[in-house]
């Protein structure tokens, strides 16, 4: 090999170190921060977490068309109103609105359940039960638990 190419040789060596040297420092400066935690942690008795934490959702631009197999609940079309007279809401669960749902439990739960009240009732075949509050709700609820 002649000297020319030696030369060559070391002078393009020498450009590359020069251009890399920053990259260099910087994966040493972050391999020894890794340690620095992986040290913290462990004294800590914690794990290290890495990456960005929660995975990506799969299925994030997927679109089902409604009404395929696999859709649960009433067809298209086919809403039932609540059980109670006079709600104009949609029957979401056991026949009753979600308000009128947990009144139901609520009543189910303190034994003041009336008579009409049962579950899976036809849209608007129960009466309304207004309910007292404040003195007069902590006294019925009293005597409800009484007997």
């Amino acid at each position: 090999m002649s000297s020319f190419d030696k030369m060559l040789q070391e002078l393009i060596a020498d450009e590359v170190n020069r251009a890399i040297a920053p990259l260099m420092a910087a994966i040493e400066q972050l391999q020894t921060q890794g340690e620095l935690t992986s040290r913290l942690a462990a004294a800590l008795g914690q794990p290290v977490r890495r990456g960005p934490g929660r995975p990506p959702k799969l299925f994030k631009g997927l679109k089902l068309k409604k009404g395929g197999p696999g859709r649960r609940g009433r067809p298209a079309g086919e809403h039932r109103g609540c059980a109670v007279q006079g709600c104009r809401r949609p029957a979401r669960s056991k026949g009753y609105c979600s308000a009128h749902y947990q009144k139901l439990r609520m009543l189910t739960r303190t034994n003041r359940l009336p008579s009409d009240w049962k579950e899976y009732a036809a849209a608007g075949s129960v009466k309304d039960v207004v309910l007292p509050r404040g003195r007069a709700g902590a006294k019925a609820l009293a005597e409800a638990k009484k007997k």
